[in-house]
Order: C-alpha cells, then structure tokens, then sequence
C-alpha cells in the first residue's frame, strides 16, 4: 500500500498547496503520472482511482471545467473543515460512545479517525458500553452503501420455508437490528412489494449492484417512503410475550442459571419450588430442559410450560436414538485472524495523525495518539515510519516530504501544515457516527441527560455536514442497531449505571463453567454486547482480575456506597469466548440451515456448509448442560453427530428426564 498512499497524499498535498487556483490536469499529470511505464489509459484510470480514495475519506476535490485552457482540479478549503462544533462534555462522551457501538467492524475503521479529529482538543474518555454487533456480517458495508444510495442489488438469498437457494433483487432502504439479529428491509423487485431478509441467510459472499434500469417501472414505488417508520418494522418482528410465571422443583443445591433470578417458596424431601418469571417460553423451557432429571415443571400453576419441556425432551431423545445416519464431511478450521483495517482507513487514519498533531501545535505524545486513534505502539511506529515519504512529490519538490522521527516521543511533525485541522467527515463516517448516536437511547441505563446529548450532536453533525458538504445525505437514517436486552434490560442498566458512576457492584452469578452460583462484588468498567448476548467486562475481587460477566446469568445486582478508579484498571476488546479447558466435551453437531447462524455464538472450532445449506461444527463444552441447552433451544434443528458416547448420554439424560416427568404427573 506504500506507493499508491504515498501518491494519493502527494495528489493531496499538490492540491493543498495550490490553494484557490488549483491544478491542472497536466500539471497533475507530470509530478504524478508520467513517470509511471503505462498507458495513458491505464494513468486516467490511477488518477481516477486517487480521486476517489480521497472522496472516500471526506476530501472533496473540485472539476473546474475550462474550454480555453486544460481542466482545473481544486480543493475549496470551505468544504474541506468541518465548522467549529462547540461540543459539550456530554456530547463528547456520546460521540465516543457511537463509536464502540461499531467494535471490531468496517464501521469501526470508517469513524475511528474521524472521531479523533473532532475531538482533537478534547479529552479522551473510555466508553462505558461496547458492541461486537456485526463482526461476522461480512456483508453489513456493502448493503450499507447500496441501502444509503437506494442502489438496486442483487443477492443469492436461503428462505426458511424452502430448501432451495435463491435469487433476490431489492432495493434496500435500511439495514436494522431486532433480537440481535441483522435484517435488510426495502423493495423486492420481483415480488413488487416490501420485504425483510434475515442477513444471515444470504448466501452470497459479495452483493451485485445492479443497473439503474431495474428499477424499470418500479421507480417512484420502490423508493424509501417518506415516512419511513423503523418503529414498525422492529414491531414485526418482535417475539417477546407478557410476563408469564413458572414453578419449578428443582432438586436440592441444583446450581442452575434459573436460580439466580427465582425465589425459593417451597421445599420437600430434598426438592425446592423456584418461582420465576419469562417471557420468551423457549428459553425458559431449553433452561429447563437443559438440567434433565434434576428439573420438574410444577403443573398445579399451569401445564403450558411442562408439555413444551416434555415435547422438547421427547424430540432431543429421538434425534439420538443410536448412531446418526450422516456422514460428517471434512471439516474447515476457522480461523481467529484479526481483521486488517483497508488503505483507505490507514491512510485517513495517518492523515488524522497529522491535523491533530497540528491542532496541538505541532506535538502530542505518543500515549495520547495511540489512545486517540486506538491503535498500539507498534502501529503508531509504522505510521510514522511510512508518513516520511509523505508530502509534495520528491522528484520536483526537494524538502516538500514531512519531517519526523518515527520513535520520537513527543510525536513532532512538521512541514505538514497544510492540513491545518479536522477535515470533514465522509459519507461512511457521517453515517457510522450519526446512526450510533440513534442507537444510543436503546441502551439499558442510558440517562435522560445522555439521551438529550447523543440527539443535539447528531444535529450539530448534520448540519454541519450540510454546510459543507450536503452530498453526504446525512438525514436518512440508514442503519438501525438495537441494544435492549429484552428481560435483561433491569439487571444491564445496574450494571451500566455503576459503570458511569465509578461505583462497585455485588451480584448474584451462576457460573457455567464451575456449575455454581456465588456472591462477589465487581468494579463494572464496560457493558459489552457480542455474539447474541450482553455482558460486563468488570474487575472481579474475589479472583483480582479481570473477568467477562454473562448479563442473563446474572440474578440480584445492587450499587453500593464505595468507589473505585476505573483508570486503574486495564480494558481490552478482545472477541468474548466461551472458557473450556482440556477437559471439555469436544462435538460435531448438525444444524440445519434455518438457525445455522446461532451456531457462530458458540464460537466452532472448524465447519463445513452442505449443499443444502446446513452446517456440521466442531463444538467444545465444559459440561453436558450447556450442550443440552443448546439443542433445547433448537429442537429437532440441531443434533449431535459425533462421538457415539454423547449421544447416548444425551439420549439417556433425556430419557430419564421424560421417565421423571411422567411420575411426577401421576
């Protein structure tokens, strides 16, 4: 990537220099191009591509048409700056919370830098919530981008109702988030009508745009409404039900996850009645189904949830009545690679280097950059190292490159003073930043001040933006996350509330992996949303250090009187996984298409998608109660395949439980 950002900021720094007159496209050409051993074509297509990287990074370059002399290429300096924002503390603590809505994503590198730019000035804060919320949506920027420019495309799409794949034209008008799952809505072309896609279930790996004559007939229908209600459609799709009650015998010191959150109100002769509330019946009867024989749905307060458990179990027995009839076909380790940031956010996030550098008067130290731009030690080296060579073109423009040591500290640039301060924000930044800010009132615990202040700086941005560059489109809301936990939300914003104020927590937690639950008091330092579930990244004081806490795992949460320093205290983004050690019970299981992308949150090993779109993995668990709770959630869609010996405890384990709750109903 050297030459071509090399070359993309040398176009940059030409254009800069030259101020209100601007360029020629000759000129341009011959510090540039000529020098390069190709067509003349081929340098168009370059100087093409260079113009567009920069677009892509907010830089808005100027065609001034001349029919006397060659064309003029200008950078107007009015649409270059964002306009002061005057931000307020509450603003700048929202506009880095929008920001760790996007962790681990595309969406994250596009609004990093941007965010480090805007807030140059100010001082950094560590967010109190974070999301993983599309790490595995591969397709999440593209359908983005078609859906911000209603860009008829094309994708190869598997329905729940068929087996078969097919193909899909729409134009999209929003992508959003309902049960922490990502859905595409906009105009099916060939059905002529309103439609969701479920992205997990299209196949393709790219999506194709499609020309604008396929919209032919369609024009004014297909269009986003005008009043386009996101509301409407997250109501659709909703499958909460009303509180309901649940009694549960449940066998003497039986650790569970139902406990934590159930109150005792009966015991016999070594059994206890917990009493709980649900919402979602699947859920509460895979918990249920999940401790076998250990677990008896009281049917004196109602016999729905018991003929649920009994249909569950008597589906997960079956499906492992002796050995499986399929074949397991070579399997695929998944790789864990980090995901590498594109050019075009390196080099916007160099650039950024450069105007906050100069918005300090020409040095900031190294730990403030790394920090600003969320980047390590040996990232920031690499940076400098390579912005050396950055600058006019050397062949025609001797001592016009950057000056700086690369291991200096503090960082000093200059001889960079033409990227004077913040430059404005490109569309995907805008759009990043603007919807995380949207998403910022769905979170458990947020303030009706933190609210106030996510909604004023959306509408600082936007017009802002339309100030100096209303091509951006910045008002259509376009992508929509969703961070309610549904019945967690009471125990999440505890949580979150203790988090922003400093304040130690005690909690009530069933711990999956030892089997028990146990009191201990926490440090909250960030809410975290990953892989379908919420979680607490805390400093744990029983164990001191610091642990990841399942919010749905966690029963009573109350703030106490003490305080603590959170700067303390270290914070990593590191992908949440599940903790299994040598002794776990290592799977292959089978999925069927329809919920194969539930099997992503229980992070296989290796994988191989059949032709009909179903999914063999490679699973690890500590115990078997989780692996039977994963096949309650999903009966009759998921079975184990291998090994022979835990089908046949599973099968086993189920058929005790099917005899226990037949007895207990005599």
């Amino acid at each position: 990537m050297s030459r071509s950002a090399e070359r993309i900021v040398s176009l940059l720094w030409l254009l800069l220099e030259a101020g209100a007159a601007g360029r020629t496209k000759s000129d341009i050409f011959n510090y540039l191009y000529e020098h390069q051993n190709t067509s003349d074509t081929a340098k168009q297509r370059q100087f093409s591509r260079d113009k567009e990287a920069l677009a892509a990074i907010g830089v808005p370059v100027q065609w001034h048409q001349n029919t006397i002399a060659d064309d003029v290429y200008v950078i107007d300096p009015d649409r270059l700056y964002l306009p002061e924002l005057s931000l307020t503390d509450e603003e700048i603590l929202a506009l880095h919370q929008a920001r760790a809505l996007w962790m681990k994503t595309p969406i994250e590198d596009a609004i990093h830098s941007a965010l480090a730019r805007m807030t140059a000035g100010q001082p950094v804060s560590r967010p109190m919530v974070g999301a993983q919320l599309a790490t595995s949506q591969t397709l999440l920027t593209d359908l983005v981008a078609a859906a911000r420019d209603q860009t008829p495309i094309r994708f190869q799409y598997r329905t729940v109702e068929q087996d078969d794949v097919v193909t899909r034209r729409l134009r999209p008008w929003a992508v959003l988030m309902a049960h922490q799952h990502w859905y595409v809505v906009g105009w099916d072309l060939d059905r002529a009508g309103e439609r969701i896609f479920r992205l997990s279930r299209i196949e393709s790996t790219t999506i194709t745009p499609l020309p604008s004559d396929a919209l032919r007939g369609q024009e004014r229908n297909s269009a986003r409404p005008a009043h386009f209600d996101i509301a409407e459609i997250r109501q659709r799709l909703r499958t909460d039900q009303q509180p309901t009650d649940a009694y549960v015998w449940l066998t003497e010191n039986t650790p569970s996850s139902l406990r934590v959150r159930a109150d005792i109100v009966d015991s016999t002769a070594g059994w206890e009645l917990a009493h709980f509330t649900y919402r979602d019946p699947l859920k509460a009867a895979a918990s249920i189904v999940a401790l076998g024989s250990q677990a008896i749905v009281d049917t004196r307060h109602g016999t729905e949830l018991a003929e649920l458990v009994s249909d569950i179990l008597a589906i997960i027995r079956d499906a492992h009545a002796g050995t499986s009839a399929l074949s397991v076909p070579k399997l695929t380790k998944v790789a864990r690679t980090r995901r590498r940031a594109g050019d075009k956010d390196v080099i916007s996030r160099r650039l950024g280097i450069v105007a906050v550098v100069n918005h300090h008067g020409g040095a900031l130290s190294r730990q403030q950059l790394r920090q600003r731009f969320g980047i390590n030690e040996t990232t920031l080296t690499d940076d400098l190292s390579a912005m050396q060579f950055w600058g006019l073109p050397e062949t025609d423009f001797a001592g016009g490159q950057f000056e700086l040591d690369p291991t200096a500290d503090p960082v000093e640039i200059t001889n960079a003073e033409l990227l004077a301060q913040p430059w404005q924000l490109s569309a995907p930044e805008a759009l990043g930043i603007i919807s995380g800010l949207n998403a910022v009132p769905t979170i458990p615990g947020v303030t009706k001040v933190q609210e106030a202040a996510a909604q004023s700086l959306a509408t600082k941005l936007r017009d802002a933006i339309d100030m100096v560059n209303p091509t951006v489109d910045a008002h259509d809301p376009i992508v929509h996350p969703d961070l309610s936990l549904g019945e967690d939300d009471e125990v999440a914003e505890v949580l979150h509330q203790a988090a922003q104020l400093h304040r130690v927590v005690d909690i009530s937690y069933f711990s999956e992996s030892s089997g028990q639950i146990s009191t201990r008091a926490i440090e909250p330092l960030q809410l975290v949303y990953a892989s379908g579930h919420g979680y607490v990244r805390a400093w744990c004081r029983e164990t001191n250090s610091l642990r990841t806490f399942r919010v749905d795992r966690t029963g009573t949460a109350s703030i106490t009187d003490e305080y603590f320093d959170p700067t303390t205290r270290p914070l990593t983004s590191d992908t949440i996984a599940p903790a299994v050690d040598a002794t776990a019970i290592s799977v292959i299981i089978h999925a069927t298409h329809r919920i194969r992308d539930a099997i992503g949150t229980y992070h296989p090993t290796a994988t191989a998608v059949a032709a009909d779109g179903s999914l063999f993995a490679q699973l690890a668990f500590q115990t078997l109660t989780p692996l039977l709770g994963l096949l309650a959630m999903h009966p009759g869609q998921v079975v184990i395949v291998e090994p022979q010996e835990v089908r046949a405890a599973i099968w086993e384990l189920t058929q005790d439980a099917i005899i226990t709750h037949y007895e207990s109903t005599r």
